[in-house]
């Protein structure tokens, strides 16, 4: 009986969190971006602010840490309030609700379409306005700049960002829900229970608690992973970098993003090598780029998917006075703009359907056993 309820609940939740996630992706490919006075990562972006005012003063190491749990904090009961209100709500809309919310972790659309905006610029000489729509995803003084920079910057942010802005926070909401998931199905087998009882939070055999209101809750802590995940991500953005004002508020930031980031982006890197082979790009070459150059780059990260990219198009990108990733084997050119485009595109689309084959056959095991 127990096991008929724990599978039956099982089949819930995963069912739920494969919706949820379809319906985040359509809904960033079709609709976009949420509006910039209602994006939770812009709140996110206003609260670091508020807080490095504050704390920047205290010119201390620890101040990024700080700011780090201060923003965690607030967001964390922002969400429980959240969390508390979508509970009266019926499933169907609850899912809708959870789908736009998972969707504004992650920016599938906008990183594309910034790209695919330069490269029109390019092609229309228009080369003022391509470097200021550049600047706009770089850090960099793109001012003075030719062409070939400009593209190469291009190329540089759109496969850097495939890792910071798609990869690394559906990286977080997918495992965590595949944890939660099987781990929901089984805790039946060990003598964690009553712990987990008295957390009234992962029991799917307690037939007291709402089955609605499990699902609910655990859909909701995957999508918070990924929240978390924007929250160091976006410190990073804002304040890791070193410079006398930062580079101590800064520190602890940029190491979580480097550690957050570590495993994505080296899955990023080997998805689009495994992009470039089905585009019938320079495959081979990518793989040997990026095993020679992908730590030229001062960020232990950054460098997988960037050097995967330069190789599988056989290009130079460079930043001066920094890094030069690839060999140039070809001109670099604004068309290259769309190659990397691509590649980006299958690198997100294999991830993506890499995380939903990992479901299915979650699913078929738990069916057996």
């Amino acid at each position: 009986m127990i096991n008929s309820i724990l599978l039956n609940n099982f089949y819930i939740t995963t069912t739920v969190f494969f919706v949820v996630s379809i319906l985040a992706i359509l809904m960033d490919e079709l609709i976009g971006e949420v509006p910039s006075n209602m994006h939770p990562v812009v709140f996110i972006g206003k609260l670091t602010n508020f807080f490095k005012n504050i704390y920047i003063k205290l010119d201390s190491y620890l101040s990024g840490l700080y700011l780090l749990l201060s923003v965690v904090f607030v967001f964390l009961i922002v969400s429980y309030i959240v969390l508390l209100i979508i509970t009266y709500l019926p499933l169907i809309i609850t899912i809708i609700l959870f789908a736009l919310l998972l969707s504004s972790t992650f920016s599938i659309n906008l990183l594309l379409s910034s790209a695919e905006h330069v490269r029109i610029l390019l092609e229309n000489r228009e080369i003022f306005a391509a470097r200021e729509a550049v600047s706009q995803l770089v850090s960099r003084d793109l001012s003075g700049l030719n062409q070939n920079y400009v593209i190469s910057a291009t190329i540089e942010s759109l496969t850097e960002n495939v890792t910071d802005s798609v990869i690394s926070p559906l990286f977080y909401y997918f495992v965590l829900g595949f944890l939660i998931i099987i781990f929901n199905c089984y805790n039946h087998l060990f003598d964690y229970s009553y712990i987990i009882t008295n957390l009234n939070l992962f029991v799917l055999n307690n037939m007291q608690i709402d089955a609605n209101r499990v699902v609910i809750d655990l859909i909701f802590v995957c999508i918070i992973i990924a929240y978390l995940f924007r929250i160091v991500n976006t410190q990073d953005a804002m304040v890791g970098y070193k410079t006398k004002k930062y580079i101590k508020i800064g520190f602890v930031p940029a190491i979580c993003d480097d550690l957050l980031n570590f495993i994505p982006a080296r899955i990023t890197g080997y998805l689009m090598i495994l992009s470039a082979r089905i585009l019938g790009m320079d495959w081979r070459n990518g793989l040997r780029i990026m095993r020679r150059d992908a730590r030229a780059c001062e960020s232990p990260n950054s460098g997988y998917p960037m050097a995967a990219a330069a190789g599988s198009l056989s290009i130079q990108l460079i930043k001066r006075n920094h890094y030069i990733l690839g060999d140039p084997i070809k001109r670099i050119e604004p068309y290259d703009i769309r190659r990397a485009y691509n590649l980006s595109r299958w690198t997100i689309f294999l991830f993506i359907l890499f995380q939903f084959i990992i479901l299915f056959l979650i699913l078929i095991v738990m069916w057996i056993i």
